[in-house]
């Protein structure tokens, strides 16, 4: 650290910075129910990525999609292709994220602090990797899903991979000085990983917007149809 960063770390401390307002209930009020025309655009999305399942070796032809760069971050890796692979019809969003539970036998089965907005999920999950999933809306009808994963518990291991193509925009960003990425634009691939860094059979989705993060030893992740300053609203209305 240099002494101008010394000095800037000294009169950040001294400063009066007033408390951040709690800005998560009004973005997800903003996360409503997707209006009709907004369903037509997912369902197309979807259906010009339907064909066949992604292997679960990834084995994807060089002729069809080259690897440009992996981000590794929060027990996620991001890979940038030429073209994304094809992918099945939207899974059950419910047996991918895995058993339902309540949210208070999610705080007493997590192994560490969970994090939570102040409006409570409408359901709540235990995934693989001891991954809690919070969802807002319904299976059918995602507002939107936030997943913690104790990255102790991962030991090096990925918890999931995400695909994306050319028109993903990817966005490095901070939250309370954590390094995380926003993925929007196009629809990208998400792959679950289990306790062997295997592909979960069927796991295959495509995705909307995204954030990721990793802080104090907890990977994060926000999923919605959200802006990117909405997304960090939420994620720093965390608590």
């Amino acid at each position: 650290m240099t002494e101008l960063e010394r000095a800037l770390v000294v009169v950040g401390h001294e400063l009066d910075v007033p408390a951040a307002p709690d800005l998560a209930p009004a973005v997800l009020a903003k996360l409503t129910r997707p209006t009709r025309a907004r369903r037509r655009r997912w369902a197309l999305a979807a259906a010009f990525a339907v064909l066949a399942v992604l292997a679960a070796t990834l084995a994807i032809p060089d002729a069809r999609s080259a690897l440009l760069r992996i981000l590794h971050i929060g027990g996620e890796s991001i890979e940038f292709v030429d073209e994304l692979p094809p992918v099945e019809a939207q899974p059950d969003l419910g047996l991918i994220l895995g058993q339902r539970t309540s949210l208070a036998e999610a705080r007493r089965s997590a192994g560490f602090e969970l994090r939570e907005l102040e409006e409570p999920p409408d359901r709540v999950y235990l995934g693989e990797h001891g991954t809690v999933w919070f969802l807002y809306g319904t299976e059918e009808r995602v507002r939107l899903l936030v997943a913690q994963t104790s990255q102790l518990a991962l030991d090096g291991n990925l918890i999931s991979k995400k695909l994306a193509g050319p028109d993903t925009k990817v966005e490095e960003v901070a939250i309370h000085g954590s390094p995380g990425f926003f993925l929007s634009g196009a629809p990208h691939v998400v792959l679950l990983l289990d306790a062997t860094g295997s592909v979960v059979e069927e796991s295959a989705r495509l995705a909307r917007d995204v954030l990721v993060w990793s802080e104090a030893d907890v990977a994060y992740r926000l999923e919605g149809d959200f802006t990117r300053n909405d997304a960090l609203d939420l994620a720093r209305s965390l608590r």
